[in-house]
């Protein structure tokens, strides 16, 4: 009977590891749960009372501050730039900015302007890379957004409103009506970020569009006070969720194939109670392999052999432990239960060809083409018992386990 209900508890455990795993992919959805967040409550609050969208728009001012610290302590450039668009361009179309500069419909002449410039500024400095604030590339970032108030700023002092022209509907008109130029640059910005590029930012990606979908929304609904702040300063929580998430993963997670890193397998081994096994896993002739083929091809196989480990069943979790080795953890799990799992893993390897494509041409990759190269696992696998009672034992017999997989001849798995 305890054995039983013992299996009960370790399957609950394993199921509710599963859906931590499910969680963690739906995170690339954030975005758009605070849009739709900033959606519903736009729906509750009231659109005419100033004293409304002045509380959201300090609230909102505070957000982007915020976001500018965040991203110049962790060197993220791009979002301290966006945020920076994000600030100039609520106030631009503030009552208080008419009132600061003394200029009648100060925020109906640039709503053309802001809606138009917007979507090609949050292109441009999503795209740039991140080469600092205070530097020499962050002070060229800086003139670009210095340019363009200095030329706002001339037309209106001038009040020579034919250098805003191209900005403007046939009629000249400025007021609240979106031109159709906004509509076309923000379609081709649109179209330009959903081809977007890989990154080692996921989050921020992910965000940008979103973002872009939201500054639309603000612009659109600007006769409503609360609009323009509420929706701008939605987009600056998203980025400093994107920030926070992106920081997370270059900590906790391998740049090259995209597993947890050492890191995160110390703190997972921290949480452990109870059975648990312990896998160590090594490519067999990695370095033979590298010198043979070349590094490019060999950061391939270490890509594509990771690929397979994160397919594990049986509860377990794959992390890169550093160079060619990888460790499998199962928690709640007898090794018993572990070693077919890890068989599945070995002969998935195994069964796997690479297409080599040569030193100098292109990566390497699953395909039918080029020359097939075939690489193998060895396996050393132990659990916690009464003779290795602290996780640092368990994975030292684990590597024990591996040099008698070695010496057996490699491609097998050992305990």
């Amino acid at each position: 009977m305890r054995k039983r209900k013992n299996h009960r508890s370790q399957t609950d455990e394993r199921t509710l590891t599963e859906l931590m795993s499910q969680f963690k992919s739906y995170m690339t959805t954030i975005p758009f749960g605070v849009l739709l967040a900033a959606g519903l409550a736009y729906t509750q609050l009231p659109t005419t009372l100033s004293i409304t969208a002045v509380i959201i728009g300090y609230l909102s001012f505070a957000v982007y501050g915020l976001g500018m610290i965040l991203s110049w302590w962790f060197n993220r450039s791009r979002v301290f730039f966006i945020m920076v668009i994000l600030a100039c361009s609520q106030f631009a179309l503030s009552e208080a900015a008419g009132a600061i500069f003394g200029v009648p419909a100060f925020s109906e002449t640039l709503y053309p302007v802001i809606c138009t410039l917007f979507p090609v500024n949050l292109f441009i400095f999503s795209r740039l890379k991140e080469r600092g604030i205070f530097t020499v590339w962050g002070i060229g970032r800086f003139s670009i957004i210095a340019g363009q108030m200095f030329y706002l700023a001339l037309a209106i002092a001038a009040n020579d409103y034919s250098l805003l022209a191209f900005f403007y509907n046939e009629n000249g008109a400025a007021g609240t009506a979106f031109s159709v130029q906004a509509v076309l640059f923000y379609g081709i910005t649109g179209l330009l970020l959903a081809r977007r590029r890989k990154s080692n930012q996921p989050h921020l990606e992910n965000a940008i569009p979103v973002l872009l979908l939201a500054s639309l929304f603000a612009f659109y609904l600007k006769p409503q006070l609360t609009a323009v702040p509420l929706f701008l300063g939605t987009g600056g929580i998203m980025l400093i969720i994107a920030v926070m998430q992106d920081s997370y993963s270059m900590a906790y997670l391998d740049e090259l194939t995209g597993l947890p890193a050492r890191r995160a397998l110390k703190e997972d081994l921290m949480k452990l109670s109870g059975d648990y096994t312990i896998a160590m896993i090594d490519i067999d002739f990695f370095k033979k392999f590298n010198d043979t083929y070349g590094h490019d091809t060999g950061d391939e196989v270490l890509r594509l052999v990771a690929s397979v480990l994160k397919t594990v069943t049986g509860g377990g979790k794959a992390f890169r432990y550093g160079g060619e080795e990888f460790t499998v953890l199962f928690p709640h799990t007898a090794m018993e239960e572990a070693i077919p799992c890890l068989e599945q893993l070995r002969q998935a390897v195994e069964q796997t060809p690479y297409a080599y494509r040569g030193k100098n041409g292109g990566r390497t990759k699953k395909t039918s083409g080029g020359k097939k190269l075939f690489v193998t696992i060895s396996v050393g696998v132990a659990e916690r018992s009464e003779k290795n009672k602290q996780t640092d034992e368990v994975i030292k017999a684990a590597d024990t386990a591996l040099y008698r997989a070695k010496k057996k001849g490699r491609n097998c798995v050992s305990k």
